[in-house]
């Protein structure tokens, strides 16, 4: 009797006494007790609890694997009977690997949800994929798999990509509700595969069903983000695709307020005040961070993304982590972090296995080719393009970035006819998805910047004027960009006024990598105007920018072998010696006490960063020690008043 109550007892944990035991062994409440007294005497038990875990697992482990399971199974019911949470009736069903009828179904949908509310997510997962393997009806099959893409995408982009290519085929088989459609159709379009979602949602814009009339003006992913949706453009006279009517597409993708950029961030930042992070809001979220990123607000971006990294990661959940670590990538490529970027994205696609199979991987990888490319590493960034890539990428958002990047490298190689047609095909897309906005993806400007390398100036400065016409007055990066472009096919009296207000644009975008090269090109005009003095100062400022950024390449192409080395007393030398605008801030925080870890922190960089740039800042600044940047710092700025 002992042996069998202690294997009772052992299966039902936590809910063990003498009437749950009887009932589980079919046998009268005193001869329970009995035996729950009886093994209380050997030293085993106390207060019909196992003294230590260890003794548990062996009480488990003599029982025979069948009639384990059989006194799982029986646990189960007995606690559903008695009201025992659903989590806890669960675990007895997980442990036997067996659920029948709709009261078991019931428990393991409700147990997944509170799982998930406490961030146990596997073993909700685990509860979802047994319901799914035990449901005999049909019809609830689909719910049960939608609640589990939600849930793997927590922690596994890939799986949960895999589960919604069920779904689809699953709907083309006619066997999903209006409303499981209707889910479908969001979680879709929240993993950016718009294809899909567009033709998911297209079917319950059919006559007659019941869901039409909640998407007669194009499908929304959810009401939280309704508020923020703006009218989209009609597609462009003249487009080589005018054939093909555009797709409706939804806010989330897109860029919220009235078309301007202040707008924009400002809808951004009172979303990410209002809204938690969960399942629902998760694509709301990264798309507000991603808006103000995009509009210019990157130190505000920064400082968003890494609060939401660092829940995240404290939440333990792998998926959602991977999201803002490529976050942060973008945001850092935008600031001309390169080696940040570098390493944002690496830890992005370190953080969820399989990630080849996800559309997800078309970002981090983007990211960590444009900042290879930039740096002149080909070879890095022939790697990352050799990465293995779903073909439903190319139907993503995400392959938006990833065909940027690539034809970007094309150009470095000087391949600018495959570059432009990476080019075109992002902007077929987004114009056939109705997001064509210059702030969220300039493709006019990729693309004439690779006319300009074919020898066809005008093409290149027709979609210059048009990406011009199309750019908010308030978005300096994607102005300043064109008009240098633009400076490239203009008569020479209107060169220098172009290339002036592209420096002056890019000055206040904060996008350093694009500034660094407008006052390349400024400066190559005031040499053929025989300014020769300006011209070198500002090619060296230019060439600064650039190194400062990481940008080897772009050094190389703006002074071949670097600036050469004045006397310290020459003017041009001491220009050369000006520590740049985030030398400086980095070299503030340390004269003030600041350790590298918190420098890093502060300025949300890595701490690679910042040891890199005291490393130019004491170079310039003729030190060898922390102690001496106090004085040394003062004297330095004292020189340039």
């Amino acid at each position: 009797m002992v042996r069998h109550s202690a294997g009772a007892l052992a299966v039902l944990g936590d809910s063990g006494c003498a009437e749950v035991v009887a009932r589980l062994l079919g046998i009268g409440r005193a001869m329970a007790a009995r035996g729950l007294r009886a093994l209380e005497a050997t030293g085993l038990t106390t207060a019909g609890r196992f003294r230590h875990p260890v003794v548990e697992a062996a009480a488990l482990d003599i029982l025979d694997h069948d009639h384990r399971a059989h006194l799982h199974r029986r646990a189960a019911a007995l606690l559903y009977d008695v009201g025992a949470e659903p989590d806890e009736v669960a675990r007895h069903l997980l442990a036997a690997r067996h659920a029948v009828g709709p009261w078991a179904m019931s428990v393991l949908r409700d147990a997944a949800e509170q799982l998930l509310m406490r961030d146990d997510v596997l073993t909700a997962i685990s509860c979802l994929e047994l319901a799914r393997r035990s449901c005999a009806v049909e019809r609830r099959r689909a719910e049960i798999l939608l609640r589990l893409t939600v849930a793997t995408r927590r922690m596994d982009p890939a799986a949960a990509e895999t589960h919604l290519a069920e779904l689809v085929t699953e709907l083309r088989a006619g066997r999903l509700t209006s409303t499981e459609t209707e889910r479908l159709g969001h979680l879709l379009l929240g993993c950016g595969r718009l294809e899909e979602a567009t033709e998911v949602l297209g079917r319950l814009g059919t006559p007659g069903d019941p869901g039409s009339s909640r998407l007669a003006t194009g499908f929304h992913a959810s009401a939280l983000w309704e508020p923020l949706i703006r009218a989209r453009p009609d597609p462009e006279p003249g487009d080589e695709k005018s054939s093909r009517p555009p797709m409706p597409a939804t806010g989330i993708w897109d860029l919220p307020g009235d078309g301007t950029n202040a707008s924009a961030s400002d809808t951004a930042e009172h979303v990410l005040r209002s809204l938690p992070l969960t399942d629902t809001t998760l694509v709301i979220v990264v798309n507000a961070v991603r808006v103000l990123c995009r509009t210019g607000s990157y130190e505000t971006a920064a400082l968003w993304c890494k609060r939401l990294l660092g829940e995240a990661a404290g939440r333990e959940l792998p998926g959602w982590k991977a999201q803002f670590l490529a976050l942060q990538a973008e945001i850092a490529l935008c600031r001309g972090l390169l080696a940040d970027t570098e390493e944002y994205a690496r830890q992005a696609l370190a953080c969820v296995p399989r990630c080849s199979r996800s559309v997800f991987v078309g970002g981090p990888l983007a990211s960590r080719v444009l900042a290879a490319t930039a740096m002149g590493r080909y070879d890095e960034a022939t790697r990352q393009l050799d990465h293995p890539v779903p073909e439903a990428l190319f139907r993503s958002v995400y392959g938006l970035a990833y065909l940027r990047a690539r034809g970007h490298y094309y150009l470095a190689l000087d391949r600018p006819l495959a570059a432009v047609r990476d080019f075109l095909d992002a902007g077929g897309l987004v114009r056939r998805w109705g997001i064509d906005r210059p702030t969220l993806m300039p493709w006019r400007s990729d693309a004439a910047e690779a006319f300009l390398r074919l020898g066809e100036p005008r093409r290149a400065d027709r979609l210059l004027r048009e990406q011009l016409a199309r750019t908010p007055d308030d978005d300096p990066q994607v102005r300043g960009v064109s008009l240098r472009l633009r400076a490239q096919i203009a008569d020479p009296p209107e060169r220098l006024s172009l290339l002036t207000e592209a420096v002056n644009d890019l000055k206040s975008s904060g996008d350093r990598l694009s500034l660094a090269r407008a006052p390349a090109d400024l400066g190559a005009v005031y040499r053929e105007r025989g300014e020769s003095t300006r011209a070198g100062a500002t090619i060296r400022r230019a060439w600064h920018l650039a190194n400062d950024c990481g940008a080897r390449a772009l050094c190389e192409r703006i002074l071949p072998g670097g600036p050469g080395r004045q006397s310290p007393g020459d003017n041009a030398g001491r220009s050369e010696a000006a520590l740049s605008g985030s030398e400086l801030r980095v070299v503030e925080l340390a004269a003030n006490g600041h350790t590298n870890r918190e420098i890093a922190a502060r300025l949300c960089v890595t701490v690679s960063t910042v040891e890199q740039h005291l490393t130019r800042a004491y170079r310039k600044l003729e030190i060898s020690r922390r102690q001496e940047l106090p004085a040394r710092l003062y004297t330095h700025i004292e020189s340039r008043v």
